[in-house]
């Protein structure tokens, strides 16, 4: 089984504006703004122009300093035709049968059940990891954030759980019989990745990796 978990922390660091000069940015002029906003109204300012996935920066009421915040997990992701919306991993059906979160950093997707599509992929810049069920797969119940194919083995449910920027899945054992099934000894998943490479640590765990190493 492959599993996942995620943990956020908030970073924040100060940093000193820099003098202006015709080499910098045109984000400058909109820092310098929020810098003049800070100072006239005592409180810090966000400089919108340079929101991330999981950075905001906030212009200081001193009126030359600025405050980095980083977040490990996206606080924002990008909305279909421009724009921040809000991280949301609740499961809705797409009109080609798929499944996949509101909001969520990669693209996300889950099988709408049978066999032609991945139990799940993921997605971003250009590279994407898919993991495959052996068999074809029933529709899915959603139930916030996952999505249960009931009976993929005699009482064995599959759950597949979407965050912001990841996937789990993990197998719904229902009764001491079906936890005695020969099936559920070994099990083996279809994976396919493009621009990415898969490494296995010492403990049998896997890490897919891109070319840069990361």
């Amino acid at each position: 089984m492959l599993a996942g978990a995620l943990t956020g922390a908030l970073v924040q660091v100060p940093y000193v504006a820099q003098a202006a000069s015709e080499s910098e940015p045109a984000e400058l002029s909109e820092g310098q703004e929020a810098l003049a906003a800070a100072v006239e109204s005592g409180e810090r300012v966000e400089v919108l122009g340079q929101r991330s996935e999981r950075t905001t920066v906030y212009a200081n009421p001193d009126g030359f300093t600025f405050t980095l915040q980083e977040s490990s997990i996206p606080v924002r992701v990008s909305k279909p035709g421009g724009g921040w919306q809000a991280p949301d991993a609740t499961l809705v059906r797409h009109e080609d049968g798929s499944v996949g979160p509101k909001a969520a950093a990669p693209q996300i997707l889950f099988s709408g059940g049978g066999e032609k599509e991945p139990l799940a992929s993921i997605a971003s810049q250009g590279k994407s990891l898919e993991l495959s069920w052996p068999e074809a797969l029933p529709r899915p119940v959603l139930e916030g954030a996952s999505a249960v194919y009931p009976e993929v083995l005699p009482d064995v449910d599959l759950k597949v759980t979407a965050t912001a920027e990841s996937f789990q899945h993990v197998l719904v054992v229902k009764t001491p019989e079906a936890a005695a099934s020969e099936k559920l000894k070994k099990l083996t998943f279809g994976l396919k990745t493009t621009g990415l490479d898969l490494e296995e640590g010492a403990t049998g765990n896997l890490t897919a990796v891109d070319a840069n190493g990361n």
